[in-house]
């Protein structure tokens, strides 16, 4: 994150040359354009300007499928009253400057590496510091809750909540932000990571979603829910049923445990308990004799590639190794065998 505070070249009339430059959503000195526009992809808030500062607002913004990365300033110390979130969560981290942040509950401060989360049912207001730029992650509260509930084990009528500041400066936090570094860093080359319909921003996403939940609430083993006696093998029975199904889909272990109705964790326990090892490795597994099946039973135009890329094997080195650990023989060896039979 040093990397993309080094950007800020702070004169001065402020920082300048703000992360995700290549897509910047406006700016403006107006402050009702300022209010209407950040209205049009936040929610509808009051915008005042403290001080005798002069308002520079700049908003850049990077578009996901279930969250974006922006990075905006009002160059003036201003006062934001947006109430009550409803539709996202919002992680606040000031790359410069500071804010004052007042949820109704509790008050508390972020900046100088520490950031914070903003819940949807809060009636929140903030002081934003003159000069302070917020790099923000704005994620959908379905999706949020929905990683909570797979990687951690939270129980579906649960909420979700996020309780004051968390220092960012190392260990998990650092890992955090690093990513978001990364994924910014490589727009700014104009690489395309996030967008919808990638699977590389699929995953992206995802892990960011993680980053920021272990960043934040700091789950332990402990809180995943161990699998109740007999719930187990359902469980098992359920993921292996939904992994048949769908062999040639390009399937993620929280498709899975989603599938099966339980979190990532105790899927993983469950999988160990029964089989000695993960559901991706059972996975590779299945796949693995559904290729046997192919190449035993070919067609005039069977090809081991075609087999192979029709499973989700796209590097044919590691699955010629996997298929020669499986069964003894290369999938080509399998292939020739059936065809002279």
């Amino acid at each position: 994150m040093e990397h993309l505070m080094g950007q800020l070249q702070t004169g001065p009339e402020g920082p300048q040359g703000l992360p995700l430059g290549n897509h910047r959503l406006f700016a403006t000195a107006d402050l009702d354009e300022a209010r209407a526009r950040v209205a049009q992809v936040y929610c509808d808030h009051r915008l005042e300007v403290m001080g005798r500062g002069p308002l520079a607002a700049r908003h850049n913004r990077l578009d996901g499928q279930d969250l974006s990365i922006n990075v905006l300033t009002y160059g003036a110390k201003t006062q934001i009253a947006p109430g009550p979130l409803e539709q996202f969560y919002l992680f606040q981290f000031p790359l410069h400057g500071h804010a004052s942040v007042n949820t109704g509950a509790r008050g508390y401060e972020i900046g100088g590496g520490s950031g914070g989360v903003l819940n949807p049912d809060d009636e929140v207001s903030m002081i934003w510091s003159e000069h302070c730029v917020q790099l923000m992650l704005q994620i959908d509260r379905r999706a949020l809750e929905q990683a909570a509930r797979a990687e951690f084990g939270l129980p579906h009528r649960a909420a979700l909540r996020f309780d004051g500041p968390k220092a960012l400066t190392d260990g998990e936090g650092r890992s955090f932000l690093g990513l978001l570094q990364f994924v910014i860093s490589e727009t700014q080359r104009g690489a395309a990571l996030l967008g919808r319909g990638s699977a590389l921003g699929r995953q992206l996403e995802r892990t960011l979603l993680v980053g920021l939940l272990q960043s934040q609430v700091r789950p332990t083993e402990a809180d995943a829910p161990s699998p109740r006696p007999g719930h187990a093998p359902r469980m098992v029975r359920r993921a292996e049923e939904f992994m048949r199904e769908n062999l040639g889909a390009a399937l993620m272990i929280e498709d899975i445990a989603s599938a099966a109705g339980t979190s990532v964790r105790s899927l993983q326990a469950a999988f160990r308990a029964r089989h000695g090892c993960g559901p991706m490795t059972v996975l590779r597994d299945m796949r693995l004799e559904r290729a046997w099946e192919e190449l035993s039973n070919p067609g005039a135009d069977t090809r081991v590639t075609d087999v192979a890329t029709g499973l989700g094997f796209f590097h044919l080195g590691r699955f010629s190794e996997h298929y020669r650990r499986k069964f003894g023989c290369s999938p080509v060896e399998t292939l020739r065998s059936a065809l002279r039979a």
